[in-house]
């Protein structure tokens, strides 16, 4: 384990990249989806369609922490410690695994014992009283042995998920958990290509707010045949890491560097977007504790009056937002390397 750590690292020191948030955007022009990201302008979303607050707090760029900042591994510990086990993982590092005597042998996140509400964007509504955490913070990979692990991080969003839409004839929508692009080992996130997997979900428009979600939609095979007639949902103004990026820049000559680029393109398609009636969108109350507990969190300048550590001052922003690259639904589980 010790080697493959070493040969990670050294592969990113010789593209003299040093890793930001975890959530770069530059396109990987050799990586398709077979069901097609949107070329037609007249398939995009317009700009007044979406919002670039994601549902957190408002404050100062320099008052936000980084996806990477080590106190991801140290902030959340107390509210997870009695929910499940910290594992080092050798592919994905330091993790943690829920209890499955809570959440049973069919756990999905951003699907079980939860539901979705909606005000500038979708912020998933979790059952579990750790999930203030898991679901608004790090990412969820799955390992082949003991299953859903969630990789720490500590940037904060409504959901970190990935989004698809059918036609307008064809009225499924679907999400999965957005992949990672970090490992943490020793202490330090390091650079990760882990392959491209979303186990998508789907369900039917007029389902997206039910109570129980996870009753409702499609998974598995039968989802892969609904995804076909589906698309990447990219709104006009892509979000990284819950900021709109200001800029653009040249994307990477190097291939090997393309692919260990990924993106965090936030947002999913407006309710009026999918012809949900307002009166059938579900919106925070605001006396949610768990959602209020990770807002606190997202900000340097409330978390620390809840314990939390300052964010580490060498820790680098993600690269310039280039084009969002376009995953590739999969069933196979992530490979060792």
């Amino acid at each position: 384990m010790g080697t493959r750590r070493v040969l990670v690292a050294s592969l990113f020191c010789a593209f003299g990249w040093v890793l930001g948030t975890g959530s770069s955007a530059y396109a990987d022009p050799g990586a398709t989806d077979p069901f097609g990201p949107p070329t037609d302008p007249s398939t995009s979303e317009t700009a007044n369609e979406v919002s670039p607050s994601q549902g957190e707090p408002t404050g100062s760029p320099a008052d936000a922490y980084a996806d990477t900042d080590p106190s991801a591994l140290t902030d959340f510990r107390t509210a997870l410690d009695p929910h499940g086990t910290w594992v080092q993982d050798p592919v994905y590092g330091t993790v943690w695994a829920p209890s499955a005597d809570e959440v049973g042998a069919d756990f999905t996140p951003y699907l079980t014992a939860g539901h979705w509400a909606y005000d500038s964007d979708y912020v998933w509504m979790s059952d579990y009283a750790w999930g203030w955490v898991t679901f608004h913070y790090g990412r969820w990979e799955r390992s082949r042995e003991i299953g859903w692990l969630w990789i720490p991080g500590r940037a904060y969003a409504g959901a970190w998920v990935s989004w698809r839409v059918g036609s307008e004839d064809f009225a499924y929508v679907g999400w999965a958990p957005m992949p990672a692009t970090w490992a943490w080992h020793d202490g330090i996130a390091v650079g990760a290509e882990f392959p491209a997997w979303e186990p998508f979900v789907f369900c039917p428009h007029s389902d997206l707010f039910a109570p129980a979600v996870a009753t409702r939609v499609v998974t598995g095979e039968p989802a892969t045949a609904i995804a076909v007639h589906t698309r990447p949902y990219v709104p006009a103004s892509p979000v990284v890491d819950g900021t709109v990026p200001a800029s653009t820049g040249a994307a990477p000559k190097s291939a090997a560097m393309r692919r260990l680029a990924r993106p965090a393109v936030l947002h999913g398609p407006p309710p009026a977007r999918l012809g949900i009636e307002p009166s059938r969108v579900v919106h925070r109350t605001g006396n949610e504790r768990g959602l209020a507990n990770a807002l606190a969190y997202a900000r340097p300048s409330t978390a620390q009056a809840l314990g939390a550590q300052p964010p580490a001052a060498n820790v680098a922003r993600s690269p310039p937002f280039v084009t969002p690259h376009y995953p590739t639904i999969g069933t196979r589980a992530p490979k060792r390397r």
